[in-house]
């Protein structure tokens, strides 16, 4: 019977221990407020939504958010909407790859805030639903140089009609 007792009275003493350990991990990993981490006031209209608004970094490189293209079957000029963000400060070369690796398409040299409307490809594509295509944004140095910087890389469809 004394040594029932002791077995629950070692469980018991080790189950408060690991509430102890618990309840010290996460008082060590509690996050500061808002004006101790330096992020800007939420608008009060804004203080429904559950997110933190983006701070701008000047070491970050902005890739435009594209998922998909549009384009006309057997011709080699396309509309498009391909842009380098103003808020970047790199050249961009955008390529289009298909899902075999075939380039279609590469840009020269895009500045920060310019844009192409039109491109020339090097083949047309026939009807269909291109899945698994490349497009792929090398950046470069603002200088003369135009030094590699990194790059960034989207999986998307190109949808020939």
């Amino acid at each position: 019977m004394e040594q029932i007792n002791r077995k629950r009275w070692a469980i018991i003493c080790l189950i408060a221990i690991a509430v102890i350990i618990f309840i010290l991990c996460l008082r060590g990993c509690q996050v500061g407020t808002n004006s101790e981490l330096d992020v800007p006031d939420i608008p009060e209209e804004s203080k429904s939504l559950d997110f933190i608004p983006a701070t701008k970094n000047e070491n970050t490189i902005t890739i435009p958010a594209i998922t998909g293209l549009n384009m006309v079957a057997g011709q080699l000029q396309q509309a498009v909407d391909f842009r380098n963000p103003d808020t970047n400060s790199c050249f961009f070369r955008i390529s289009l790859y298909l899902s075999d690796d075939t380039l279609i398409y590469q840009s020269g040299y895009l500045a920060p805030s310019e844009q192409i409307q039109e491109i020339t490809m090097n083949q047309t594509l026939e009807k269909g639903l291109y899945l698994n295509c490349r497009m792929v944004f090398d950046c470069f140095t603002l200088d003369e140089k135009k030094s590699p910087l990194n790059s960034g890389e989207i999986i998307i469809e190109i949808n020939s009609r």
